[in-house]
């Protein structure tokens, strides 16, 4: 008998990507009457919902429409989490493209043939952006100064640390680890995947699993997503102490030098102003260099915008490690946060508990 399969979108103003996604995933090589998509709207703004409701509520498709008044992404996961019938649990947003018919079928073979709890995939900013300066935020995003180092690799399959990617999870997974922290407006996967590497439970990557995300479309934007990321960061290192990394601070170090190094030139002698000013330009030189790489393989106009991105990037993760630091928001322990809110909010979840033992 096939594991029944709930994936949950949680989104948020996602009328234009959105009906795609559903088609392709109404589309899976799995048997309809198997799974569930969850669609766990934030209160959108653009009429998702709306559109969703016409286009998808019917009896003939599995889709449900959630309301998630916390609107977060963290909010969103747990009001799926909490409805979802599923065996299996597998997470997307609302901007992705899944390019292969069989992620569900694939994903439902290796958690059985490799006894993992977690399957972590690739998620390339490949989808079509909707703007030409969405194309040139996918290419330096994906470039050796803009790369997340918690990406999955595109080519490994085999296990894995579920920090880096993980998005798929046997349902027992949350009874041991707990649901999402609501406190976390970013990040808040790589801190569930730490606790689920801290449990001990086994993850496993393959390349099939793909999952194409689509680019932010403008620099303010992704100042924004850059901004939230900066100031989870900080927050993960503060409760997980094994997720500290010197290169996260990197970003931070290069935003606090601005203003000391604009004071040595008035303050202090040349040589030592010279000296302080070494990082920053060693930064513009390697912001120069990316730039022109991209736009000798991508064309001339990465020339000029690729500076700005690579410098939202780092100075967005700067600024959102520093209003941390100055300003930090509430933490909530896993087991408070992720403890059902009523009982009877979640009967079919330990349904599922008992199903499992």
């Amino acid at each position: 008998m096939l594991p029944f399969v709930s994936v949950i979108l949680p989104v948020r103003n996602e009328r234009s990507m959105l009906p795609q996604l559903l088609d392709q995933l109404l589309a899976q090589n799995y048997p309809r009457d198997c799974y569930e998509i969850l669609v766990v709207d934030g209160r959108s703004t653009d009429g998702t919902p709306d559109l969703i409701r016409r286009r998808f509520s019917s009896r003939s498709t599995p889709v449900r429409i959630l309301d998630n008044p916390g609107i977060l992404l963290s909010a969103g996961r747990n009001v799926g989490l909490r409805a979802a019938r599923g065996d299996m649990v597998l997470f997307l947003n609302g901007h992705c493209v899944v390019p292969s018919r069989n992620l569900i079928e694939d994903s439902v073979a290796l958690l059985e043939r490799t006894g993992a709890g977690c399957l972590c995939r690739p998620q390339p900013l490949l989808a079509p952006a909707a703007t030409d300066t969405g194309e040139v935020i996918a290419q330096a995003r994906a470039s050796w100064l803009g790369r997340d180092p918690l990406h999955c690799d595109l080519t490994h399959a085999g296990f894995i640390d579920p920090v880096r990617g993980g998005a798929t999870y046997r349902r027992d997974v949350f009874e041991r680890v707990g649901l999402y922290d609501e406190s976390f407006d970013a990040c808040e996967d790589v801190d569930l995947n730490t606790r689920v590497r801290r449990a001990g439970i086994i993850a496993f990557a393959d390349p099939r699993l793909t999952v194409r995300d689509q680019p932010r479309a403008h620099v303010g934007q992704l100042f924004r997503d850059m901004l939230a990321h900066g100031r989870a960061r900080l927050r993960l290192m503060s409760r997980h102490r094994g997720c500290f990394s010197a290169t996260w601070l990197a970003p931070l170090a290069l935003l606090l030098l601005l203003p000391v190094v604009a004071f040595a030139w008035w303050l202090l002698p040349t040589v030592a102003a010279t000296i302080l000013t070494l990082p920053l330009a060693a930064f513009a030189v390697a912001v120069v260099l990316a730039s022109l790489q991209l736009s000798a393989r991508c064309g001339a106009r990465y020339a000029w915008r690729a500076p700005w991105i690579f410098s939202a990037i780092w100075f967005g993760l700067g600024s959102g490690l520093l209003l941390e630091l100055l300003h930090p928001a509430p933490l909530r322990c896993p087991l408070e946060c992720l403890a059902p809110r009523d009982a009877r909010e979640e009967p079919e979840m330990a349904a599922s508990s008992r199903r499992a033992a």
